[in-house]
């Protein structure tokens, strides 16, 4: 229960920076063109110092194994997303960035900085797990779905950002290869960048967007009810009934980060996708705005609800 309450107090703290974020737009202190900056601050600089310290750390057989359970519990979670979204698309007949926004939360910007301070910097190394699979699908699957495209750039999978970071952290962790203090320090420093500068380009996105006409349409509700509610709780129920959280050491905190990603809005890539191609950009960026204010509800109750179900 105080790991719910913990939660709930980061994400509302992270909303005061979101209302931050809202206000330099809207009083004319910075421009859309400054959020872009923060936007690649975030991405190449804050993030992939997070990755790469969260590898930091001592190579034992119960880190080892909880990485691989991490990955797999991701693969898992993805499946049946995909499934689910797919049953989903056909009854209530959702478009392509409807099913996207439901299917890919925002696991990397969200989730790094409230794993480092709820659970620690050394708990990121566990949701690496979960962005290597959600990477490599929205670089294929998603982007196909949003493109309408047959092919994809297997280059730009193997080059992004984000994955170099897991790639290099993977080869320091399993090599044992420690960054020089100062290299260390230098990261751990940037990397504490990531939370703040974040929320404040959610808060400047959310400045352009027609707040009024998003509270108005009823299907933007209905995926971030799904988004939010729906599908984190079938997951738990899966956790439950299965009892897969007991199979390794630290087991139930390693899926706490993946029902973390599991129930986080959707990601913001979806909506950049979805600009990109022309594909719905004004609904997928109501969505992604809108599911980013109600997470700040949903998350910690799913949060609360995990716990309690799990014994923690």
């Amino acid at each position: 229960m105080s790991l719910s309450l913990s939660l709930a107090n980061t994400i509302g703290a992270m909303f005061i920076m979101i209302g931050v974020g809202f206000i330099l737009i809207k009083k004319n202190v910075c421009t859309m063109k400054e959020s872009r900056l923060l936007s690649q601050l975030v991405l190449y600089v804050g993030t992939p110092c997070a990755i790469i310290n969260s590898f930091q750390i001592e190579l034992t057989d119960s880190t080892l194994k909880g990485f691989l359970f991490a990955i797999v519990a991701a693969i898992v979670i993805h499946i049946v997303f995909i499934i689910f979204t797919t049953i989903l698309g056909k009854v209530f007949k959702f478009n392509a960035i409807e099913r996207m926004s439901m299917m890919y939360p925002n696991c990397g910007n969200l989730i790094i900085p409230l794993v480092t301070i709820v659970l620690g910097a050394e708990m990121v190394l566990y949701n690496s797990g979960y962005m290597i699979i959600q990477t490599i699908l929205l670089w294929t699957h998603c982007k196909f779905v949003i493109s309408e495209e047959k092919e994809f750039d297997i280059k730009k999978i193997i080059l992004n950002i984000n994955i170099l970071a897991i790639l290099l952290g993977s080869i320091l962790f399993i090599f044992q290869i420690k960054l020089p203090t100062l290299v260390y320090t230098a990261t751990s420093m940037m990397s504490g960048l990531l939370a703040p500068l974040s929320m404040f380009v959610v808060g400047m996105l959310l400045a352009e967007m027609d707040l009024v006409e998003a509270f108005k349409n009823v299907r933007v509700y209905l995926v971030c009810f799904f988004r939010l509610i729906v599908m984190p709780i079938m997951i738990l129920l899966i956790i439950k009934l299965t009892g897969v959280a007991f199979l390794v050491e630290n087991g139930r905190s390693i899926l706490m980060i993946s029902m973390l990603a599991a129930s986080a809005p959707s990601a913001s890539t979806v909506a950049q996708f979805a600009q990109l191609y022309y594909n719905n950009e004004f609904e997928a960026a109501q969505i992604n705005g809108m599911s980013v204010l109600l997470c700040i509800i949903t998350m910690p109750l799913i949060n609360m609800l995990y716990s309690m179900m799990m014994g923690m």
